[in-house]
């Protein structure tokens, strides 16, 4: 299994662009946010530990942890974001080292997307790692349309993630995302093409 990290920050649509390689490549895919979901679920440790820490007001009617009022709770406090993330990370990352060990001798393409790929470690896991580009200005506008955030909340998160000229130091490939749909998908499928001549080109 040839696994492709896919990272970007707030708004850049790496999400997007892990769906359209999907498609591509015919590829699995692993998005690192559904498996935080899944982490925190009714039934989990996860869902155990952070009652534990944060109290039983964050639960809905369902008796499920509300995220609205769990991002309420740590978006303003470093602290209780820290223990919030060191609850969740660890067990997403373990999920997805188990899920590429019982892959690693089939064939085919695995894309994870994460956000915090290098903060968490699962860039180890990683074969190759794309960072899908974008401008502040573009980012800003596509959240402010698409989630209805304000500059200031875009700019509060983009501020508390890493810097393009990190990205650009430590990832294999970067996908420029800021023209339109059609024009993503095919620099996505110029690099997966530059993948398959490669690794054809070495016998994998």
């Amino acid at each position: 299994m040839y696994v492709i990290g896919m990272t970007g920050g707030v708004g850049s649509g790496k999400t997007q662009a892990a769906c359209l390689l999907k498609e591509i490549a015919s590829a699995e895919l692993l998005i690192a946010d559904e498996l935080g979901h899944v982490a925190m679920e009714k039934g989990t440790d996860g869902y155990e530990e952070i009652i534990e820490s944060f109290g039983t007001d964050i639960l809905d009617a369902d008796g499920q942890i509300s995220r609205t009022v769990m991002a309420k709770k740590v978006f303003h406090d470093k602290e209780r974001l820290d223990l919030l993330n060191g609850i969740i990370h660890p067990k997403v990352k373990a999920y997805i080292r188990q899920y590429i060990d019982d892959r690693k001798d089939q064939e085919g393409v695995l894309i994870l997307e994460n956000a915090i790929l290098f903060e968490t470690g699962c860039d180890a896991f990683c074969d190759e790692i794309w960072y899908i580009a974008v401008s502040a200005d573009a980012r800003k506008k596509r959240l402010r349309q698409n989630r209805g955030y304000s500059d200031e909340k875009s700019r509060a998160i983009m501020e508390r993630q890493q810097s393009d000229a990190f990205f650009y130091q430590r990832c294999d490939k970067v996908i420029d995302n800021n023209g339109s749909l059609a024009q993503l998908k095919q620099n996505l499928i110029k690099e997966y093409e530059l993948i398959q001549r490669g690794r054809k080109h070495a016998g994998a």
